[in-house]
């Protein structure tokens, strides 16, 4: 070996030897970390349709820590009248200045079918106790830092739609088809929009089955208005129908209408009688 190399070695040998003698730095110590203060300061209700109902449960956190951290998740828990009524989570990117406070909202959905016997309670009661609690996750140096909330406050529950049948009468009688129109009103009772519904029903005219397990759609209803649908319910004229029908054009046959009315979460069972006309 020529002696510029062995002088190359030489030196990298005495690196190593230093290097492998040299104590190693401990890593930064953890900066302690405050759990800010998460301060509840009302419950609202807001929203409200067929469906549920929105809580917006309000207030603040205060850090009091010298570095800024932030809120990554909120999650909650409903519970009416002390029973379980669904839950959620909601992700969020809530900066928490350092030694500062910030104003929060958490809408928690309260569904209505996730209420605990909600129809029964809907022709008893007028509103409900609900609770909402949850846990804010915070990012913080070290780790997450969960903050526990929880909100109490009640909830007024909407009104079942009122269902009549205002009307029964044959627009078509042909040689092998019948066409009964019934008209039926709905009124809304409801500060909120009733969405398009359901009517599922069995139909009779002077006692026997015309039609069984059909449907039709209901319109949108606008708040606390009325609205009125048509349905045309079409039969065969074939047979003993014939007779009836023809019965029917000479007198006042009763309609028989059974059945039940959904708009969203709020269903009414409906049994209602009307003179057939023409």
């Amino acid at each position: 070996m020529s002696h510029p190399a062995r002088l190359v070695l030489a030196s990298i040998v005495a690196a190593l030897a230093a290097c492998a003698g040299r104590p190693r730095l401990p890593p930064p110590p953890v900066t302690p970390v405050e759990p800010p203060r998460l301060v509840v300061e009302s419950f609202v209700p807001q929203e409200a349709d067929a469906l549920g109902v929105t809580l917006a449960v309000q207030g603040r956190i205060e850090n009091p820590n010298p570095v800024d951290l932030s809120v990554s998740r909120w999650t909650y828990q409903l519970q009416v009248e002390g029973q379980p009524a669904g839950s959620g989570q909601l992700t969020a990117n809530l900066l928490l200045r350092r030694a500062g406070a910030v104003p929060v909202t958490v809408p928690a959905r309260l569904g209505w079918a996730n209420v605990p016997g909600f129809l029964a309670m809907l022709a008893t009661r007028q509103s409900v106790a609900v609770r909402v609690s949850g846990v804010a996750s915070v990012r913080a140096p070290g780790g997450a830092i969960d903050l526990p909330w929880a909100a109490d406050g009640a909830v007024v529950l909407p009104r079942l739609p009122a269902v009549a049948l205002r009307g029964a009468a044959i627009r078509e009688a042909g040689l092998f088809q019948t066409v009964v129109e019934l008209r039926i009103e709905v009124q809304n009772p409801n500060p909120f929009p009733l969405p398009t519904g359901r009517l599922a029903y069995d139909l009779s005219i002077a006692g026997s089955p015309v039609a069984q397990a059909a449907s039709s759609s209901l319109g949108q209803v606008p708040p606390g208005g009325a609205a009125t649908v048509t349905i045309p319910v079409r039969f065969s004229s074939v047979g003993a129908m014939a007779g009836l029908v023809t019965g029917a054009t000479r007198g006042s046959a009763e309609v028989v209408l059974r059945g039940q009315v959904e708009y969203g979460a709020l269903g009414v069972a409906l049994e209602a009688r009307a003179a057939l006309g023409r």
